[in-house]
């Protein structure tokens, strides 16, 4: 029987590419039209300009947010492949110096937040970032980890 994770799983590409999320970009760009026509329609009433005036300074920053956020949409953030993991334009740090890679999730509330650690042993360094805006979700990121993991012993014989 095989075993559940393949390091030979061709299904799986041998580099993984993790970008900012349009979902993401285009649904803080679409709240921020929302309340802005919420805003407009709030002048039509008695008063209204009171809500307009509380509400631009939200609108200016979900916009300001989702254009900083669309700026970088076509930078890779991660690149992880069976050599190590890139993170933006740094040095790639080779898996023979990372340890403990994994995907944490912090729950409070109702709400929860995933979060990629590693640890860079030569840089005594822990890496810690929040994938929530990424294009890649918890499941897909720790099977990421593990096939690129395992392939590195055969690919990069020591």
């Amino acid at each position: 029987m095989r075993p559940l994770i393949d390091a030979n799983n061709l299904s799986h590409s041998k580099e993984k590419l993790i970008y900012y999320s349009q979902t993401t970009v285009f649904t803080w760009f679409l709240a921020a039209f929302g309340l802005l026509i919420f805003a407009i329609y709030s002048l039509t009433n008695k008063n209204g300009f009171i809500a307009f005036f509380l509400l631009l300074p939200v609108i200016l920053f979900l916009t300001y947010h989702a254009s900083k956020l669309l700026k970088r949409i076509d930078e890779v953030q991660f690149r992880i492949n069976s050599k190590g993991i890139q993170y933006r334009n740094e040095e790639l740090v080779s898996w023979c110096n990372i340890e403990n890679e994994r995907v944490d999730t912090k729950i409070s509330g109702r709400s929860s937040t995933d979060f990629f650690i590693y640890y860079i042993i030569d840089q005594n360094k822990i890496i810690k970032y929040n994938i929530s805006n990424l294009n890649i979700d918890r499941e897909e990121l720790q099977l990421t980890l593990k096939i690129n993991r395992n392939r590195y012993p055969r690919e990069n014989i020591l």
